[in-house]
């Protein structure tokens, strides 16, 4: 006598002929979904069949109702298997979404391209390509502005720029770059007291040739300063054949790059300006002034400001007459036209013996922001030597600038600064 099992339960077959397999079952029926069926019982015969015949039947009617039984177990079991493969999917594309980035239609193609992020310098605040750029150390370089030394180069190109007098009433400027590339820079001349302070904070390479005893005892003896000196780094500089000395002194960031890399000067910390939102305009101020004059000195040195309605720069000339350039090496000439002009009146005074102006550049004191054709007068702000300058309305809230070239002198507080 036969045994076959059924999840775990005996059942003795009587039969050679009960032995059959599910799929013969199966095979047995028109439909196999009828296998889960009840099955209808016959009508019973008008004459009793024989024995021999019948038996087979009843059996077989008998254990049909249990066949769907196993089914139903296997399909409950299918059924439980895809839930959880649907849980467990579920909890995937959960895990997967706290650690997604967005990324760009281009990024579909490739797991392992990240989504294109925008990076902002921290000197002008505009946009730039990569991170590699506005992570560039900042560099300071003195650019001397007697008659002279003009056309200079490499003015226009600078994020910042601060303009002060030097000696005698004549202004320097040092212009700070961080992700412009000028090849063409000059004439470079010596720094001072007041540069060096206000550098400080950008932690720039301070290019220059010599300077004031304050200045130069300042940044040789200080390891907060990083000294590019044209006196011991000769070969990164050249004398310019078209100028004569000492207004020809000229460099480039081909080699003031290489110059930085050699001395492991990389990258620069500093915060920088606080700026208006990317792709938006600045609030309009409530006071016009598209002409504007900082009396620095003389007309020679004095700069004269001429807002253009459809740049929203502002383009520089010199009070007594004639635009402001800046020259290229192959002679092309653009006017400097900053995108904000701040004039900050500061205390100043002559050191005992020598010409030289020097500034108190700590401490707050009157500024008056420049910019979408409008004034605010506000305050401008230093703490102390290691802190950035700020520029403050009379809340003491930061004044945001527009993105773009700033243009910051520093008057005498005998002076004055008109516009209309």
């Amino acid at each position: 006598m036969g045994k076959q099992t059924y999840f775990g339960k005996v059942k003795k077959i009587d039969s050679r002929a009960q032995r059959k397999t599910l799929s013969e079952l199966y095979n047995d029926a028109e439909d196999p979904t009828d296998l889960a069926a009840p099955q209808e019982l016959p009508e019973k015969p008008a004459e009793k069949p024989e024995k021999s015949k019948q038996k087979p039947e009843k059996k077989k009617a008998e254990k049909a109702p249990k066949k769907p039984k196993r089914e139903r177990h296997v399909v409950r079991i299918i059924l439980i298997i895809l839930l959880i493969l649907a849980v467990a999917g579920v909890a995937a594309l959960i895990l997967f979404g706290m650690g997604h980035k967005d990324t760009t239609l281009g990024d579909i193609d490739s797991a392992e391209t990240k989504a294109d992020e925008i990076y902002y310098s921290r000197l002008t605040g505009k946009e730039v390509d990569n991170k590699e750029t506005a992570s560039r150390p900042a560099t300071c370089i003195m650019i001397e502005n007697s008659p002279d030394a003009r056309p200079q180069s490499g003015l226009g190109e600078a994020g910042i720029i601060y303009e002060a007098i030097a000696e005698g009433g004549i202004t320097r400027f040092m212009a700070i770059f961080q992700e412009a590339q000028p090849q063409f820079i000059g004439p470079v001349r010596s720094v001072r007291m007041a540069y060096a302070e206000l550098a400080k904070p950008y932690h720039c390479s301070i290019a220059h040739v010599g300077g004031s005893d304050n200045a130069l005892q300042l940044i040789r003896n200080n390891n907060a300063f990083r000294d590019i000196d044209q006196f011991f780094n000769d070969p990164y500089y050249w004398r310019e054949r078209t100028r004569y000395a000492p207004h020809n002194v000229y460099t480039s960031f081909e080699k003031l790059d290489e110059l930085n890399q050699k001395k492991g000067y990389t990258s620069s910390e500093f915060t920088g300006f606080t700026r208006i939102k990317p792709d938006t305009n600045p609030e309009q101020p409530e006071k016009t002034a598209k002409t504007i004059k900082i009396a620095m000195s003389s007309d020679l040195f004095s700069p004269v400001y001429a807002y253009n309605e459809e740049t929203h720069k502002y383009a520089r000339s010199h009070a007594n007459g004639g635009a402001h350039y800046s020259v290229t090496r192959d002679g092309q000439l653009s006017q400097n036209s900053p995108d904000v002009v701040i004039a900050m009146k500061v205390n100043s005074y002559n050191r005992p013996g020598t010409p030289y102006a020097d500034y108190t550049t700590t401490g707050s004191g009157d500024a008056y922001i420049f910019q979408a054709g409008g004034v605010i007068e506000g305050h401008w702000n230093r703490e102390n030597a290691d802190s950035e300058l700020r520029f403050t309305d009379n809340n003491g809230e930061d004044i945001p600038l527009v993105r773009g070239q700033v243009w910051i002198s520093l008057y005498p507080s005998n002076s004055r600064v008109t516009w209309e």
